[in-house]
């Protein structure tokens, strides 16, 4: 007969360990490899291993330890040919299903059954990935395996030395027979549960049957939720977890029939020569001028992001519309969509430098009462297109917009004063 060895690969897992020790008892013998953990992973082990023997009569669960260097990238390689090494000592001709200790294996005994008849070699069972919580799974494919993870040991050739390896092996393929559950991205939920637990021995506010449902509604994700704008949340936190806010906010902010009727209609009012577009994006109304118009256009951008993907290959340069230079000045300057994200008193700054770098300006702006304002949590200055006027009045010589013109009624012409 066959038999199963479960080797469980871990560090600092004492979260996870007990529910993979759980779901493997029924192995002919557990090996848990320890990566050095310095928290309680070892000790819940043993005594996971205690249950196991006096309930099931099992054999001792093995613990087997080999420093796991998180900052080496081929550790996992390594670390796996340790594991490797032990097996083909202790039980060459025995099988091997091998699970990370964030991993719960749904049926064992089937996995055990189905290596009395299985053709030797590397199998790669099916693998489903929790997501947040227990109602959410990966779906990113429509079916996940975990590859090379159950196999006959003397068939096995060994890991390549890389972060996700896959065991080397002659014959390999799917296995279906059982699932194992990936846990690794529901840290959360044991905060939660930890939670739970101490509000039903201490709370004097809240009743059981409420803790229990507040309870369930975390796990199993019910718990009433709205999505958040990433981009209103503070830069420590984005930045904290690599999140680049511009990506977002680039989203979808690609060229447009938008872009082609609106420059139509600018250049055939203003014929420039210069064109100088602040707060260009990616560029979308420089592609027109330039490509469809032959017009020389310069663009300036805040985002570094913006500057470096450049999809149009143009002429924009990086920069902060309150202090930027330019010894040029422009036959027009765009400043589409870009004031609005000031507070008044940076807006009074970019204004006065704005005022020198041309000879027409034309302000695109969503007024009060225009859906546009609220739809962006950047925008800062909220005011009705009066207030518009009488401010860019003060720098500008602010003139009737084309009623014929294509958003004419977000749209400010002015002229230099």
């Amino acid at each position: 007969m066959n038999k199963l060895i479960v080797v469980i690969m871990g560090q600092n897992c004492e979260k996870f360990i007990p529910m993979c020790m759980e779901s493997v008892k029924s192995a002919d013998q557990i090996i848990y490899c320890d990566g050095g953990s310095t928290d309680k992973t070892q000790e819940k082990v043993i005594s996971s291993a205690y249950d196991i023997i006096d309930k099931y009569n099992k054999a001792p669960v093995i613990i087997i330890e080999n420093n796991y260097d998180q900052e080496d990238l081929g550790m996992n390689g390594r670390q796996r040919n340790f594991y490797l090494q032990y097996l083909r000592y202790h039980h060459p001709e025995d099988w091997a299903l091998c699970l990370d200790a964030d991993e719960v294996v749904e049926d064992l005994d089937k996995i055990k059954e189905f290596i009395q008849e299985a053709q030797p070699g590397v199998y790669h069972p099916r693998m489903r990935h929790f997501i947040g919580d227990l109602s959410k799974e990966d779906a990113t494919t429509p079916e996940h395996f975990a590859l090379g993870r159950l196999f006959k040991i003397s068939e096995a050739l060994g890991y390549p030395e890389v972060e996700h390896p896959v065991l080397r092996c002659g014959f390999n393929a799917y296995y279906r027979g059982t699932t194992i559950w990936h846990l690794g991205y529901v840290n959360g939920i044991f905060d939660v549960k930890k939670k739970y637990d101490n509000h039903k021995k201490k709370s004097n506010m809240h009743s059981l049957d409420y803790l229990y449902h507040w309870n369930m509604s975390h796990i199993l994700g019910n718990f009433p939720t709205k999505l958040v704008n990433v981009l209103e949340i503070p830069r420590v936190i984005l930045d904290n977890f690599n999140i680049e806010k511009d990506v977002f906010y680039f989203a979808n902010r690609g060229l447009t029939i938008h872009n082609f009727m609106m420059t139509k209609d600018w250049v055939a009012y203003f014929n420039p020569n210069s064109v100088l577009d602040l707060g260009c994006g990616f560029g979308n109304y420089g592609f027109v001028f330039k490509n469809i118009y032959g017009i020389k256009w310069t663009g300036l951008e805040l985002s570094e992001y913006a500057v470096k993907l450049n999809p149009y290959g143009l002429d924009i340069k990086q920069g902060d519309i309150r202090n930027f230079k330019d010894a040029n000045r422009y036959e027009l300057v765009l400043c589409v969509d870009i004031l609005e994200h000031l507070d008044e008193k940076d807006l009074n700054i970019a204004l006065d430098n704005i005022k020198y770098m041309g000879d027409n300006f034309l302000f695109s702006i969503p007024f009060i009462g225009d859906p546009n304002l609220e739809n962006d949590a950047t925008h800062k200055l909220k005011q009705t297109k009066e207030w518009w006027i009488n401010k860019l009045s003060q720098y500008f010589d602010i003139r009737d917009t084309p009623e014929k013109w294509a958003f004419s009624n977000q749209i400010l012409i002015g002229k230099r004063k």
